[in-house]
């Protein structure tokens, strides 16, 4: 080959390189569960945003669970990759915290569809004045529960802990194949952390003081220890079985719409699950819906959720990173994601919408939602698994609900002093 023809080759090649480096630079990468999880309108999510997109977006949509989303991106952040990430609200006030997320008063102050939002999960997602999100979804943790079950037994839907108590572990014993209720208790299982907050919520509208310049636990040993023995007696009583120790959100959620369970705390998603087969639909048509049961000594408050699109700081692309935070937020978007999966939207449009407004299981949350009570706005991974390791003590019997309680309240204390 002669030298010509050599250097010609090769500067070929140096511009097919640089073009093929250049475009990947250029490529935004979006992590986000709804394009990786395992649910029913999972290839139709994906379809549609590829087919809709005006961005350049990779196909790689991140991790499909929320802990190795949040793992991975405190650990990669700031190289600047993902350009932008889904996750749940307390991810959004521990990557706030880290400096890790970009405010986007900015970007909100022109955004054409502000007015279409929902003021209380706005504010959800704005800390000392800052809106670090867009919320795509939103709900609140109430009691399903099977209505067929019920009506056979002669059963009341309970109102109360005890009657909750009383009710599930009726039901494990007297119903063949059937459990009464079910918790997720596995290690690092955010739903697990969600689960428990429902009820402690309803003791205690917030877990942390943040007014002051130093964060202080509001919660009491005495809360604590409701909820937790609350746990202690759904295991011992039997209303929970002790092989569902350690459960996670799969085996709550396909366990309940494959029957197993007469009673779940959970939101609306579960409802996606009617898509995937015959008789999981007819689990949910037998559903009732109802307030969790309060304490005696409570009132009325269960967790809300709020799903956040968060920007990363780093990100090279910070203009075509809030496109594309528009692109999954809009109204078209979120109408097919939240109403494949039965989950409400932040979005007034959205709800006004016939196939949101005329369904009876959306509309069934809804009228609940004012019980929503959003987290605290402080970094919540370690409180998170702090309470997950006490919920775990006590089910597997390392301690008294009392002693747990203290132990959990102290880690608490300590978890504050250095927020």
């Amino acid at each position: 080959m002669s030298i010509k023809k050599s250097l010609i080759l090769s500067l070929a090649l140096f511009f097919v390189l640089t073009l093929t480096f250049s475009s990947a630079a250029e490529e935004l990468v979006l992590w986000h569960t709804s394009f990786t999880s395992e649910w029913s309108g999972l290839d139709e999510t994906v379809n549609f945003f590829e087919n809709n997109t005006n961005l350049d977006v990779s196909t790689d949509y991140g991790p499909p669970l929320y802990r190795d989303i949040s793992q991975q991106f405190i650990v990669q952040a700031k190289t600047g990759n993902p350009d932008v990430v889904e996750g749940v609200l307390e991810q959004m006030f521990t990557y706030a915290k880290a400096g890790l997320i970009m405010p986007l008063n900015d970007f909100w102050k022109g955004y054409e569809d502000k007015d279409q939002y929902l003021d209380n999960v706005m504010d959800a997602v704005t800390i000392d004045g800052e809106i670090y999100a867009i919320p795509y979804n939103t709900n609140v943790r109430l009691l399903l529960y099977r209505k067929s079950i019920f009506e056979e037994y002669g059963l009341e839907v309970p109102t109360n802990w005890d009657e909750l108590v009383e009710t599930a572990s009726y039901i494990s014993e007297n119903v063949e194949g059937m459990d009464g209720f079910m918790f997720t208790t596995k290690e690092r299982e955010v739903r697990a952390f969600q689960e428990f907050m429902s009820f402690y919520l309803q003791l205690n509208k917030s877990m942390f003081d943040v007014s002051g310049e130093n964060v202080k636990v509001t919660a009491t040993v005495d809360q604590l220890e409701e909820v937790l023995n609350l746990y202690d007696k759904m295991f011992s009583s039997g209303a929970i079985s002790m092989d569902n120790r350690g459960a996670d959100w799969k085996a709550l959620d396909y366990g309940y719409t494959s029957g197993n369970q007469a009673m779940v705390t959970v939101g609306p998603w579960i409802w996606s699950h009617r898509y995937e087969d015959e008789a999981r639909a007819e689990v949910i048509d037998d559903t009732g819906i109802a307030a969790i049961p309060v304490n005696k000594n409570g009132t009325p408050g269960t967790y809300m959720e709020v799903k956040p699109i968060m920007i990363n700081k780093y990100t090279d692309n910070p203009e075509k990173a809030w496109n594309l935070v528009k692109e999954v937020t809009n109204k078209d978007f979120q109408l097919l994601v939240d109403s494949n999966a039965g989950v409400l939207s932040p979005r007034k449009d959205v709800m006004a919408e016939p196939k949101m407004a005329d369904n009876w299981w959306l509309q069934g949350f809804s009228k609940f939602a004012d019980t929503g009570v959003a987290l605290d706005p402080i970094s919540w991974e370690r409180p998170q698994n702090a309470i997950i390791g006490a919920i775990q003590e006590v089910i597997y019997d390392e301690g008294s609900p009392a002693e747990i309680a203290e132990k959990l309240h102290q880690e608490l204390s300590d978890i504050a002093a250095n927020l």
